[in-house]
Protein backbone atom coordinates (compact mmCIF):
# COMPACT_ATOMS: atom_id res chain seq x y z
CA UNK A 1 0.00 0.00 0.00
CA UNK A 2 1.40 3.42 -0.89
CA UNK A 3 2.11 5.90 1.85
CA UNK A 4 -0.66 8.21 0.64
CA UNK A 5 -3.18 5.38 0.91
CA UNK A 6 -1.94 4.50 4.36
CA UNK A 7 -2.29 8.09 5.52
CA UNK A 8 -5.87 8.41 4.30
CA UNK A 9 -6.91 5.02 5.61
CA UNK A 10 -5.43 5.60 9.03
CA UNK A 11 -6.82 9.12 9.33
CA UNK A 12 -10.33 8.04 8.37
CA UNK A 13 -10.58 4.66 10.09
CA UNK A 14 -8.29 4.88 13.12
CA UNK A 15 -8.32 8.57 14.07
CA UNK A 16 -11.69 8.20 15.79
CA UNK A 17 -11.26 8.70 19.52
CA UNK A 18 -12.47 12.26 19.97
CA UNK A 19 -13.77 13.14 23.43
CA UNK A 20 -13.48 15.58 26.29
CA UNK A 21 -14.45 15.29 29.90
CA UNK A 22 -17.86 15.73 31.35
CA UNK A 23 -18.45 12.10 32.21
CA UNK A 24 -21.20 9.86 30.91
CA UNK A 25 -24.85 9.04 31.11
CA UNK A 26 -24.08 5.49 30.15
CA UNK A 27 -26.92 3.33 31.41
CA UNK A 28 -27.30 0.59 33.98
CA UNK A 29 -24.57 -1.72 32.74
CA UNK A 30 -21.86 0.88 33.27
CA UNK A 31 -23.15 2.96 36.19
CA UNK A 32 -20.21 2.02 38.39
CA UNK A 33 -17.60 2.42 35.67
CA UNK A 34 -18.70 5.59 33.88
CA UNK A 35 -19.29 8.90 35.68
CA UNK A 36 -22.67 10.53 34.94
CA UNK A 37 -22.90 13.65 32.76
CA UNK A 38 -21.59 16.72 34.46
CA UNK A 39 -19.64 14.76 37.09
CA UNK A 40 -16.00 13.72 37.14
CA UNK A 41 -14.59 11.02 39.35
CA UNK A 42 -12.08 12.22 41.91
CA UNK A 43 -9.31 9.65 41.70
CA UNK A 44 -6.47 11.67 43.19
CA UNK A 45 -4.74 13.68 40.50
CA UNK A 46 -1.34 13.44 42.17
CA UNK A 47 -1.34 9.66 41.67
CA UNK A 48 -0.97 10.06 37.87
CA UNK A 49 2.10 12.27 37.75
CA UNK A 50 4.62 9.49 37.09
CA UNK A 51 4.99 6.75 34.52
CA UNK A 52 4.76 4.05 37.16
CA UNK A 53 2.24 3.61 39.96
CA UNK A 54 2.84 5.05 43.42
CA UNK A 55 3.87 2.62 46.14
CA UNK A 56 1.90 4.05 49.05
CA UNK A 57 0.48 0.95 50.69
CA UNK A 58 -3.04 1.87 49.54
CA UNK A 59 -4.95 0.57 46.52
CA UNK A 60 -3.21 1.91 43.43
CA UNK A 61 -5.43 4.44 41.61
CA UNK A 62 -4.40 3.04 38.21
CA UNK A 63 -5.70 -0.39 39.15
CA UNK A 64 -9.24 0.98 39.67
CA UNK A 65 -9.44 2.81 36.35
CA UNK A 66 -11.47 1.37 33.50
CA UNK A 67 -11.41 1.95 29.78
CA UNK A 68 -14.51 4.12 30.23
CA UNK A 69 -12.55 6.60 32.33
CA UNK A 70 -10.45 7.39 29.27
CA UNK A 71 -13.35 7.53 26.82
CA UNK A 72 -16.21 9.35 28.56
CA UNK A 73 -19.32 10.45 26.70
CA UNK A 74 -19.73 14.21 26.85
CA UNK A 75 -22.78 16.39 26.46
CA UNK A 76 -23.19 19.71 24.61
CA UNK A 77 -19.45 20.10 24.08
CA UNK A 78 -17.60 20.38 20.81
CA UNK A 79 -13.94 19.46 20.54
CA UNK A 80 -11.66 21.10 17.98
CA UNK A 81 -8.43 19.45 16.85
CA UNK A 82 -5.62 20.76 14.67
CA UNK A 83 -2.10 19.81 13.77
CA UNK A 84 0.20 19.23 10.82
CA UNK A 85 0.93 16.70 8.12
CA UNK A 86 -2.47 16.22 6.45
CA UNK A 87 -5.48 18.19 5.29
CA UNK A 88 -7.64 15.85 7.40
CA UNK A 89 -6.00 16.83 10.69
CA UNK A 90 -8.29 19.78 11.45
CA UNK A 91 -11.44 18.20 12.84
CA UNK A 92 -14.39 19.02 15.08
CA UNK A 93 -16.20 16.40 17.15
CA UNK A 94 -19.59 16.50 18.86
CA UNK A 95 -21.83 13.90 20.52
CA UNK A 96 -25.26 13.83 18.88
CA UNK A 97 -26.65 11.15 21.19
CA UNK A 98 -25.70 9.46 24.45
CA UNK A 99 -27.77 6.36 25.11
CA UNK A 100 -27.04 3.69 27.72
CA UNK A 101 -23.79 1.95 26.69
CA UNK A 102 -23.34 3.69 23.35
CA UNK A 103 -23.12 7.12 21.84
CA UNK A 104 -23.20 8.69 18.39
CA UNK A 105 -20.44 11.07 17.34
CA UNK A 106 -20.49 13.61 14.52
CA UNK A 107 -17.00 14.17 13.07
CA UNK A 108 -16.45 17.07 10.67
CA UNK A 109 -13.25 17.61 8.70
CA UNK A 110 -12.20 19.02 5.33
CA UNK A 111 -15.77 19.28 4.05
CA UNK A 112 -16.63 15.74 5.21
CA UNK A 113 -19.01 14.73 7.99
CA UNK A 114 -18.94 11.18 9.37
CA UNK A 115 -21.21 9.55 11.94
CA UNK A 116 -19.58 7.10 14.32
CA UNK A 117 -21.08 4.93 17.05
CA UNK A 118 -19.03 4.33 20.19
CA UNK A 119 -19.98 1.25 22.19
CA UNK A 120 -18.97 0.14 25.69
CA UNK A 121 -18.90 -3.60 26.34
CA UNK A 122 -17.03 -5.93 28.71
CA UNK A 123 -14.23 -3.52 29.56
CA UNK A 124 -13.69 -2.47 25.96
CA UNK A 125 -14.39 0.72 24.04
CA UNK A 126 -15.47 -0.06 20.47
CA UNK A 127 -15.67 2.27 17.49
CA UNK A 128 -18.24 1.38 14.82
CA UNK A 129 -17.72 3.62 11.81
CA UNK A 130 -20.85 4.10 9.72
CA UNK A 131 -20.52 4.05 5.97
CA UNK A 132 -21.17 7.19 4.00
CA UNK A 133 -21.51 10.81 5.06
CA UNK A 134 -24.24 12.79 6.76
CA UNK A 135 -24.75 16.52 6.85
CA UNK A 136 -28.08 16.41 8.69
CA UNK A 137 -29.15 15.18 12.11
CA UNK A 138 -30.21 11.54 12.12
CA UNK A 139 -30.17 8.75 14.68
CA UNK A 140 -27.85 5.77 14.27
CA UNK A 141 -27.12 4.93 17.89
CA UNK A 142 -30.24 2.75 18.21
CA UNK A 143 -29.66 0.48 15.21
CA UNK A 144 -28.64 -3.14 15.68
CA UNK A 145 -24.86 -3.15 15.61
CA UNK A 146 -22.93 -6.09 14.28
CA UNK A 147 -19.57 -5.86 15.96
CA UNK A 148 -17.68 -7.82 13.37
CA UNK A 149 -15.43 -6.39 10.72
CA UNK A 150 -16.59 -2.83 11.35
CA UNK A 151 -15.99 -2.93 15.12
CA UNK A 152 -12.60 -1.68 16.25
CA UNK A 153 -11.41 -1.79 19.85
CA UNK A 154 -9.92 1.58 20.83
CA UNK A 155 -9.17 0.86 24.49
CA UNK A 156 -9.19 -2.40 26.42
CA UNK A 157 -8.76 -3.35 30.05
CA UNK A 158 -6.77 -3.90 32.11
CA UNK A 159 -5.46 -0.35 31.93
CA UNK A 160 -1.80 -1.22 32.29
CA UNK A 161 1.31 -1.21 30.15
CA UNK A 162 1.45 -4.30 27.97
CA UNK A 163 -2.27 -4.85 27.44
CA UNK A 164 -2.42 -5.81 23.76
CA UNK A 165 -5.04 -6.79 21.19
CA UNK A 166 -5.40 -7.32 17.46
CA UNK A 167 -7.20 -4.62 15.49
CA UNK A 168 -7.22 -6.61 12.25
CA UNK A 169 -4.87 -8.98 10.44
CA UNK A 170 -1.33 -7.74 10.84
CA UNK A 171 -2.29 -4.75 12.99
CA UNK A 172 -1.65 -4.80 16.74
CA UNK A 173 -2.66 -2.23 19.37
CA UNK A 174 -1.11 -1.92 22.82
CA UNK A 175 -1.21 0.26 25.93
CA UNK A 176 2.37 1.53 26.01
CA UNK A 177 2.26 4.02 28.86
CA UNK A 178 0.01 4.69 31.86
CA UNK A 179 -0.01 7.61 34.28
CA UNK A 180 2.06 10.01 32.19
CA UNK A 181 1.44 13.76 32.10
CA UNK A 182 1.01 15.37 28.67
CA UNK A 183 1.18 19.09 27.96
CA UNK A 184 -1.15 20.21 25.15
CA UNK A 185 -2.34 23.44 23.61
CA UNK A 186 -5.31 23.64 26.00
CA UNK A 187 -3.54 22.47 29.13
CA UNK A 188 -2.02 19.56 31.00
CA UNK A 189 -3.61 16.10 30.95
CA UNK A 190 -3.01 12.82 32.74
CA UNK A 191 -3.09 10.25 29.95
CA UNK A 192 -2.61 6.71 28.82
CA UNK A 193 -0.68 6.06 25.62
CA UNK A 194 -2.16 3.58 23.13
CA UNK A 195 0.03 2.60 20.16
CA UNK A 196 -1.09 0.85 16.98
CA UNK A 197 1.57 -1.08 15.05
CA UNK A 198 1.19 -1.71 11.34
CA UNK A 199 3.78 -2.63 8.78
CA UNK A 200 6.02 0.43 8.24
CA UNK A 201 3.91 2.71 10.47
CA UNK A 202 2.81 3.45 14.03
CA UNK A 203 -0.16 5.41 15.30
CA UNK A 204 -0.10 6.67 18.88
CA UNK A 205 -3.13 8.12 20.67
CA UNK A 206 -3.09 9.81 24.06
CA UNK A 207 -6.32 9.52 26.05
CA UNK A 208 -6.81 11.84 29.01
CA UNK A 209 -8.66 10.57 32.08
CA UNK A 210 -12.20 12.00 32.00
CA UNK A 211 -11.37 13.75 28.71
CA UNK A 212 -10.81 11.19 25.97
CA UNK A 213 -8.43 11.78 23.10
CA UNK A 214 -6.17 14.80 23.50
CA UNK A 215 -3.41 14.04 21.00
CA UNK A 216 -2.39 11.59 18.27
CA UNK A 217 0.76 10.99 16.23
CA UNK A 218 0.99 8.92 13.05
CA UNK A 219 4.46 8.01 11.78
CA UNK A 220 5.40 6.22 8.55
CA UNK A 221 9.02 6.45 7.52
CA UNK A 222 9.90 10.14 7.40
CA UNK A 223 6.24 11.18 7.31
CA UNK A 224 4.52 12.37 10.46
CA UNK A 225 0.96 13.51 11.10
CA UNK A 226 -0.06 14.80 14.48
CA UNK A 227 -3.29 16.22 15.84
CA UNK A 228 -3.91 17.93 19.15
CA UNK A 229 -6.90 19.23 21.06
CA UNK A 230 -6.87 23.02 20.57
CA UNK A 231 -10.29 24.13 21.82
CA UNK A 232 -13.13 22.86 24.00
CA UNK A 233 -16.38 24.61 23.02
CA UNK A 234 -18.96 24.34 25.80
CA UNK A 235 -22.75 24.71 25.58
CA UNK A 236 -22.57 23.74 21.92
CA UNK A 237 -25.69 22.94 19.88
CA UNK A 238 -25.97 21.79 16.27
CA UNK A 239 -28.02 24.26 14.20
CA UNK A 240 -29.64 23.09 10.95
CA UNK A 241 -32.38 24.35 8.66
CA UNK A 242 -35.38 22.26 7.60
CA UNK A 243 -38.25 23.02 5.24
CA UNK A 244 -41.71 21.68 6.10
CA UNK A 245 -44.43 21.10 3.50
CA UNK A 246 -48.21 20.89 4.04
CA UNK A 247 -51.31 20.42 1.89
CA UNK A 248 -53.45 23.37 0.91
CA UNK A 249 -56.40 21.24 -0.09
CA UNK A 250 -58.62 24.16 -1.18
CA UNK A 251 -55.99 25.47 -3.60
CA UNK A 252 -54.81 21.96 -4.58
CA UNK A 253 -51.15 22.74 -3.92
CA UNK A 254 -48.45 22.38 -1.28
CA UNK A 255 -47.29 25.21 0.96
CA UNK A 256 -44.04 25.36 2.91
CA UNK A 257 -41.93 27.32 5.37
CA UNK A 258 -38.32 26.96 6.52
CA UNK A 259 -37.23 26.73 10.14
CA UNK A 260 -33.85 26.89 11.85
CA UNK A 261 -33.61 24.07 14.38
CA UNK A 262 -31.17 23.81 17.26
CA UNK A 263 -30.15 20.34 18.52
CA UNK A 264 -28.59 19.78 21.93
CA UNK A 265 -27.03 16.40 22.69
CA UNK A 266 -29.84 13.82 22.91
CA UNK A 267 -32.41 16.01 21.13
CA UNK A 268 -34.16 13.48 18.91
CA UNK A 269 -34.71 14.62 15.35
CA UNK A 270 -37.82 12.42 15.32
CA UNK A 271 -39.39 14.29 18.24
CA UNK A 272 -38.76 17.67 16.64
CA UNK A 273 -40.27 16.56 13.33
CA UNK A 274 -43.25 15.11 15.22
CA UNK A 275 -43.99 18.55 16.62
CA UNK A 276 -44.02 20.09 13.14
CA UNK A 277 -45.98 17.23 11.54
CA UNK A 278 -48.73 17.39 14.18
CA UNK A 279 -49.37 21.11 13.73
CA UNK A 280 -50.85 23.07 10.88
CA UNK A 281 -48.88 26.11 9.68
CA UNK A 282 -51.88 28.22 10.77
CA UNK A 283 -53.26 26.85 14.00
CA UNK A 284 -56.32 29.12 14.10
CA UNK A 285 -57.40 28.16 10.61
CA UNK A 286 -58.35 25.01 8.73
CA UNK A 287 -56.74 26.42 5.59
CA UNK A 288 -53.84 23.95 5.79
CA UNK A 289 -53.69 20.34 6.94
CA UNK A 290 -51.40 18.83 9.59
CA UNK A 291 -49.49 15.77 8.39
CA UNK A 292 -50.37 13.34 11.20
CA UNK A 293 -52.50 12.91 14.31
CA UNK A 294 -51.47 13.64 17.89
CA UNK A 295 -51.21 9.90 18.59
CA UNK A 296 -48.93 9.20 15.64
CA UNK A 297 -45.21 8.93 16.30
CA UNK A 298 -42.14 8.82 14.06
CA UNK A 299 -40.04 5.74 14.74
CA UNK A 300 -36.99 7.00 12.88
CA UNK A 301 -35.74 9.41 10.24
CA UNK A 302 -32.62 8.21 8.47
CA UNK A 303 -30.62 8.36 5.27
CA UNK A 304 -30.48 4.97 3.55
CA UNK A 305 -26.94 5.04 2.22
CA UNK A 306 -27.21 1.85 0.20
CA UNK A 307 -29.71 3.41 -2.21
CA UNK A 308 -29.16 7.02 -1.11
CA UNK A 309 -32.80 7.69 -0.27
CA UNK A 310 -34.43 9.36 2.73
CA UNK A 311 -36.31 6.96 5.00
CA UNK A 312 -39.07 7.81 7.48
CA UNK A 313 -40.93 5.19 9.50
CA UNK A 314 -44.25 5.99 11.23
CA UNK A 315 -46.34 4.25 13.85
CA UNK A 316 -49.53 2.57 12.59
CA UNK A 317 -51.65 5.55 13.70
CA UNK A 318 -50.33 7.48 10.71
CA UNK A 319 -52.76 5.41 8.63
CA UNK A 320 -55.46 4.40 11.13
CA UNK A 321 -56.01 7.96 12.37
CA UNK A 322 -55.65 9.73 9.04
CA UNK A 323 -59.06 11.17 8.24
CA UNK A 324 -58.56 11.84 4.56
CA UNK A 325 -59.86 10.85 1.17
CA UNK A 326 -57.67 9.76 -1.69
CA UNK A 327 -56.76 13.28 -2.86
CA UNK A 328 -55.89 14.64 0.57
CA UNK A 329 -53.95 11.50 1.49
CA UNK A 330 -51.94 11.89 -1.70
CA UNK A 331 -51.12 15.47 -0.73
CA UNK A 332 -50.12 14.43 2.79
CA UNK A 333 -47.76 11.79 1.40
CA UNK A 334 -46.33 14.31 -1.05
CA UNK A 335 -45.76 16.76 1.82
CA UNK A 336 -43.91 14.12 3.85
CA UNK A 337 -41.79 13.15 0.85
CA UNK A 338 -40.95 16.77 0.03
CA UNK A 339 -40.00 17.47 3.67
CA UNK A 340 -37.75 14.43 4.11
CA UNK A 341 -36.34 14.66 0.59
CA UNK A 342 -35.43 18.31 1.07
CA UNK A 343 -33.93 17.57 4.49
CA UNK A 344 -31.50 14.97 3.11
CA UNK A 345 -31.23 16.52 -0.36
CA UNK A 346 -32.26 13.29 -2.06
CA UNK A 347 -34.44 12.55 -5.06
CA UNK A 348 -36.41 9.66 -3.49
CA UNK A 349 -37.92 8.85 -0.12
CA UNK A 350 -38.89 5.54 1.48
CA UNK A 351 -42.02 5.65 3.64
CA UNK A 352 -42.82 2.72 5.93
CA UNK A 353 -45.23 1.88 8.74
CA UNK A 354 -43.69 -0.06 11.64
CA UNK A 355 -40.96 -1.20 9.26
CA UNK A 356 -43.38 -2.47 6.60
CA UNK A 357 -44.21 -0.91 3.20
CA UNK A 358 -46.95 1.72 3.31
CA UNK A 359 -50.41 0.28 2.68
CA UNK A 360 -53.74 2.05 3.22
CA UNK A 361 -57.14 1.73 1.60
CA UNK A 362 -56.07 4.16 -1.10
CA UNK A 363 -52.35 3.50 -1.63
CA UNK A 364 -50.13 0.47 -1.35
CA UNK A 365 -46.40 0.39 -2.06
CA UNK A 366 -44.19 -2.60 -2.73
CA UNK A 367 -41.02 -3.48 -0.87
CA UNK A 368 -38.24 -1.30 -2.26
CA UNK A 369 -40.66 1.14 -3.90
CA UNK A 370 -39.66 4.74 -3.32
CA UNK A 371 -41.61 7.97 -3.71
CA UNK A 372 -40.16 10.66 -5.92
CA UNK A 373 -39.19 13.96 -4.34
CA UNK A 374 -40.37 16.17 -7.15
CA UNK A 375 -41.02 19.92 -6.63
CA UNK A 376 -44.22 21.28 -8.13
CA UNK A 377 -44.45 24.64 -9.90
CA UNK A 378 -47.36 25.81 -7.75
CA UNK A 379 -45.75 25.28 -4.31
CA UNK A 380 -46.09 28.43 -2.23
CA UNK A 381 -43.96 29.74 0.62
CA UNK A 382 -45.95 30.96 3.62
CA UNK A 383 -45.38 32.37 7.11
CA UNK A 384 -45.82 29.99 10.03
CA UNK A 385 -48.46 31.21 12.50
CA UNK A 386 -48.08 29.29 15.72
CA UNK A 387 -48.95 30.13 19.28
CA UNK A 388 -45.82 29.13 21.16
Amino acid sequence: MKKTGILLLIMLLILVGFLAGCGSDSGEENEESVPPNGEEEENGEEDHGEDEGEENGEENNEETLSSYDYYPFLQNIRLHYDGEGSEFVAESVHFDYIFEDRAQIRRQSAGTTLLEVIHYDDGKVYSVLQEGESYQRESFYNIDLEEGEKAEILIMEPIEVGTQWEVRDGVQREITNVGMVLETYVGEFEVIEVTTYEEDSTFTVYYGQDYGKVKSVFEAGESEIYAELVEVEENYAVVQEATFFYPDFNEDCLVYFSEEISFDTNDEVEEIFEEFFRRSPKEDSDEYTALMSENTSINFIRLDREDFVGHIDFSEEFITEMNAGTSLESMILSSVVRTIGDYFLVDEVKLTIEGEPYASGHFEFEEGEYLENSPEDDEQEIEKEWTE
